[in-house]
């Protein structure tokens, strides 16, 4: 498994634990045997000299003792903690590498579950499980042994209650284990459904289906705990039926004893002794057992994680080649289509866009317009054909330089919680003259000014204080301020107004006329100007030309024109 790869120098608190946990065992197995010489020596004999004596010995081993449990619980919290962060890591850089057929494979909530959850599970039970689990067997052993030393006649009974202990946790094991995978994706779920009730609130308020959801919510819900309420009453039974199994082994030994202490062959102090040794070895069994009944959370976790870090992205980065300029883009003959799917997205797009021309795309919704973008920034790699930039396929170019040759506008507008500053230059240092020329550019400078905070403006998660306007109009400036030298514009302009719309692409034209800029849309008026306008209908392109060409022969096109005459004009 690639998750267990990711130790690698986090093993030396491994060796530190079980050195410490060994003085912890050895310190734990003297005092009782400490005690037994009191007991049937120093008090048998008033012997206050031995007594204080070996008071002191004991004293010192508990500090020994405790000192060594300090080491133990240290190295293990930081192996735990340290290992949760290299998880997380190694998770949040290969969520990062997916293209969107891994997101899409996976789902969100999953992600965010495995992420989350599956993580917290591993370190927690790191955190006290591999302390117990080199401690419990050590505890164990050397109090088995040092018992049948103290009182070889008794160790039946500690025998016969292990054995009990077995068969009933044993049973325990086998209820719950194939429970866990469930409970997994129980949360998985009540994860999807949350988010789906986050994101659609308003729809689902506009609707009126406040009860319908509150039903599908509960559903899961109510499945989730009573999955849960039915493993905690298993496992909690784990710590009573110890208490009685010690309680009986206990009452059981005193019992047996009386007959050894009558015949002389048990000394009182010895017999002290073995029910503590007795009580060790049982409850370093329990230890064992807990570690063990967590194991198949552990184990499920560590799969769902594998799984995600077991992935090989489909969109690779093996191109060699640093983009550090762009002269043309070329569409050859390409077809899409998405995995299982039947029919291609887009079939035989065939165009070329040269540096400083203005290129308009437009269709209909569900047209394939988006494709061809996600196509160009290697989201997703073409099913057919050849994207040629440069007149080099590519494939040819490193992922990194080559997104970062293009200004991007997604359809989406995603604003991030934080100040203006922040959602704008992300961790760039940007001068406020060069701020303010662009978000004068993107016609978002009046805002920026009616605020007293100016670009410490806080905007709210999902920028839920901000309009659809100002929410395009942000993203648009924050595409101008990365420097790329193609302006891609994914239906970006959809909630802004046309007069602004129009001052925004004339400061485009005139500013920006030396780069080149791809303005996907299904408004007529945002593309009018444009050098040359691709129609796309059902996945094909049903003709290029300017406006003027189109006007006369595009069927689509007069169709758009049709239904936006207003806005047109």
């Amino acid at each position: 498994m690639k998750i267990f790869k990711l130790i690698g120098e986090l093993k030396k608190y491994i060796f530190i634990m079980m050195f410490f946990s060994v003085i912890h065992v050895f310190c734990e197995l003297y005092l009782p045997d400490l005690m037994s010489d009191i007991v049937d020596i120093g008090i048998s004999n008033s012997d206050t000299n031995f007594i204080m004596k070996k008071a002191i010995i004991m004293l010192v081993v508990a500090v020994i003792c405790l000192l060594a449990n300090i080491i133990v619980v240290y190295s293990t919290s930081k192996f735990a903690n340290n290992y949760g962060y290299k998880i997380r890591k190694a998770l949040y850089n290969k969520i990062n590498s997916f293209s969107k057929r891994e997101i899409d494979m996976f789902g969100a909530s999953t992600l965010i579950t495995r992420s989350t959850n599956n993580v917290s599970n591993i370190t927690s039970t790191f955190s006290f499980g591999l302390r117990l689990m080199i401690f419990a067997p050590i505890m164990g052993i050397g109090a088995a042994v040092m018992g049948y030393k103290t009182a070889p006649n008794l160790a039946h009974i500690v025998v016969i209650a292990v054995i009990i202990l077995m068969i009933a946790l044993i049973l325990i094991f086998t209820t719950v284990f194939p429970k866990f995978e469930l409970m997994q994706k129980l949360l998985d779920k009540l994860n999807a459904s949350s988010r789906e009730i986050l994101s659609g609130l308003r729809v689902i308020k506009a609707f009126d289906k406040e009860d319908y959801f509150k039903k599908k919510f509960n559903k899961v819900n109510t499945d989730n705990m009573k999955l849960n309420i039915f493993l905690n009453k298993i496992l909690y039974l784990i710590q009573p039926l110890m208490i009685l199994v010690v309680n009986i082994a206990t009452i059981v030994i005193v019992w047996v004893s009386t007959g050894y202490l009558e015949l002389g062959t048990l000394e009182i102090g010895a017999m002290m002794a073995f029910i503590q040794y007795m009580a060790t070895v049982l409850l370093s069994f329990l230890m064992l057992l807990v570690i063990i009944l967590n194991i198949p959370r552990v184990l499920v976790s560590f799969r769902r994680i594998n799984e995600i870090l077991n992935v090989e992205p489909s969109i690779e980065n093996k191109g060699k080649i640093k983009l550090t300029s762009l002269e043309s883009i070329e569409f050859k003959n390409v077809y899409f289509k998405y995995d299982k799917a039947e029919d291609y997205i887009l079939k035989d797009i065939s165009f070329r866009v040269e540096k400083g021309q203005k290129i308009g795309i437009i269709g209909s919704s569900g047209s394939g317009k988006t494709t061809i973008i996600n196509l160009l920034l290697r989201h997703i790699d073409v099913t057919e054909g050849q994207i040629l930039i440069n007149g080099i396929d590519i494939k040819e170019y490193d992922i990194e330089t080559l997104r970062n040759i293009f200004a991007y506008t997604p359809q989406k507008t995603l604003l991030f919680k934080g100040s203006i500053y922040e959602n704008l230059a992300f961790d760039a240092k940007i001068p406020n003259n060069v701020l303010d020329k662009v978000v004068k550019e993107a016609e978002i400078k009046d805002f920026v000014n009616q605020n007293t905070e100016g670009y410490d403006y806080k905007v709210e998660q999902s920028a839920a204080n901000l309009s659809g306007g100002q929410k395009q109009r942000m993203s648009i400036a924050r595409a101008l301020l990365s420097g790329g030298e193609c302006l891609l514009f994914d239906d970006s302009f959809s909630a802004v107004d046309y007069i602004t719309d129009k001052k925004i692409r004339d400061t485009i034209r005139k500013d920006y006329n030396d780069k080149m800029v791809i303005l996907v849309t299904q408004r007529v008026g945002t593309i009018k100007d444009s050098d040359n306008i691709i129609v796309i209908d059902e996945g094909k392109i049903e003709s290029i030309g300017n406006y003027k060409c189109l006007e006369k022969s595009s069927k689509v096109f007069k169709e758009f024109i049709s239904s936006q005459k207003r806005e047109v004009l």
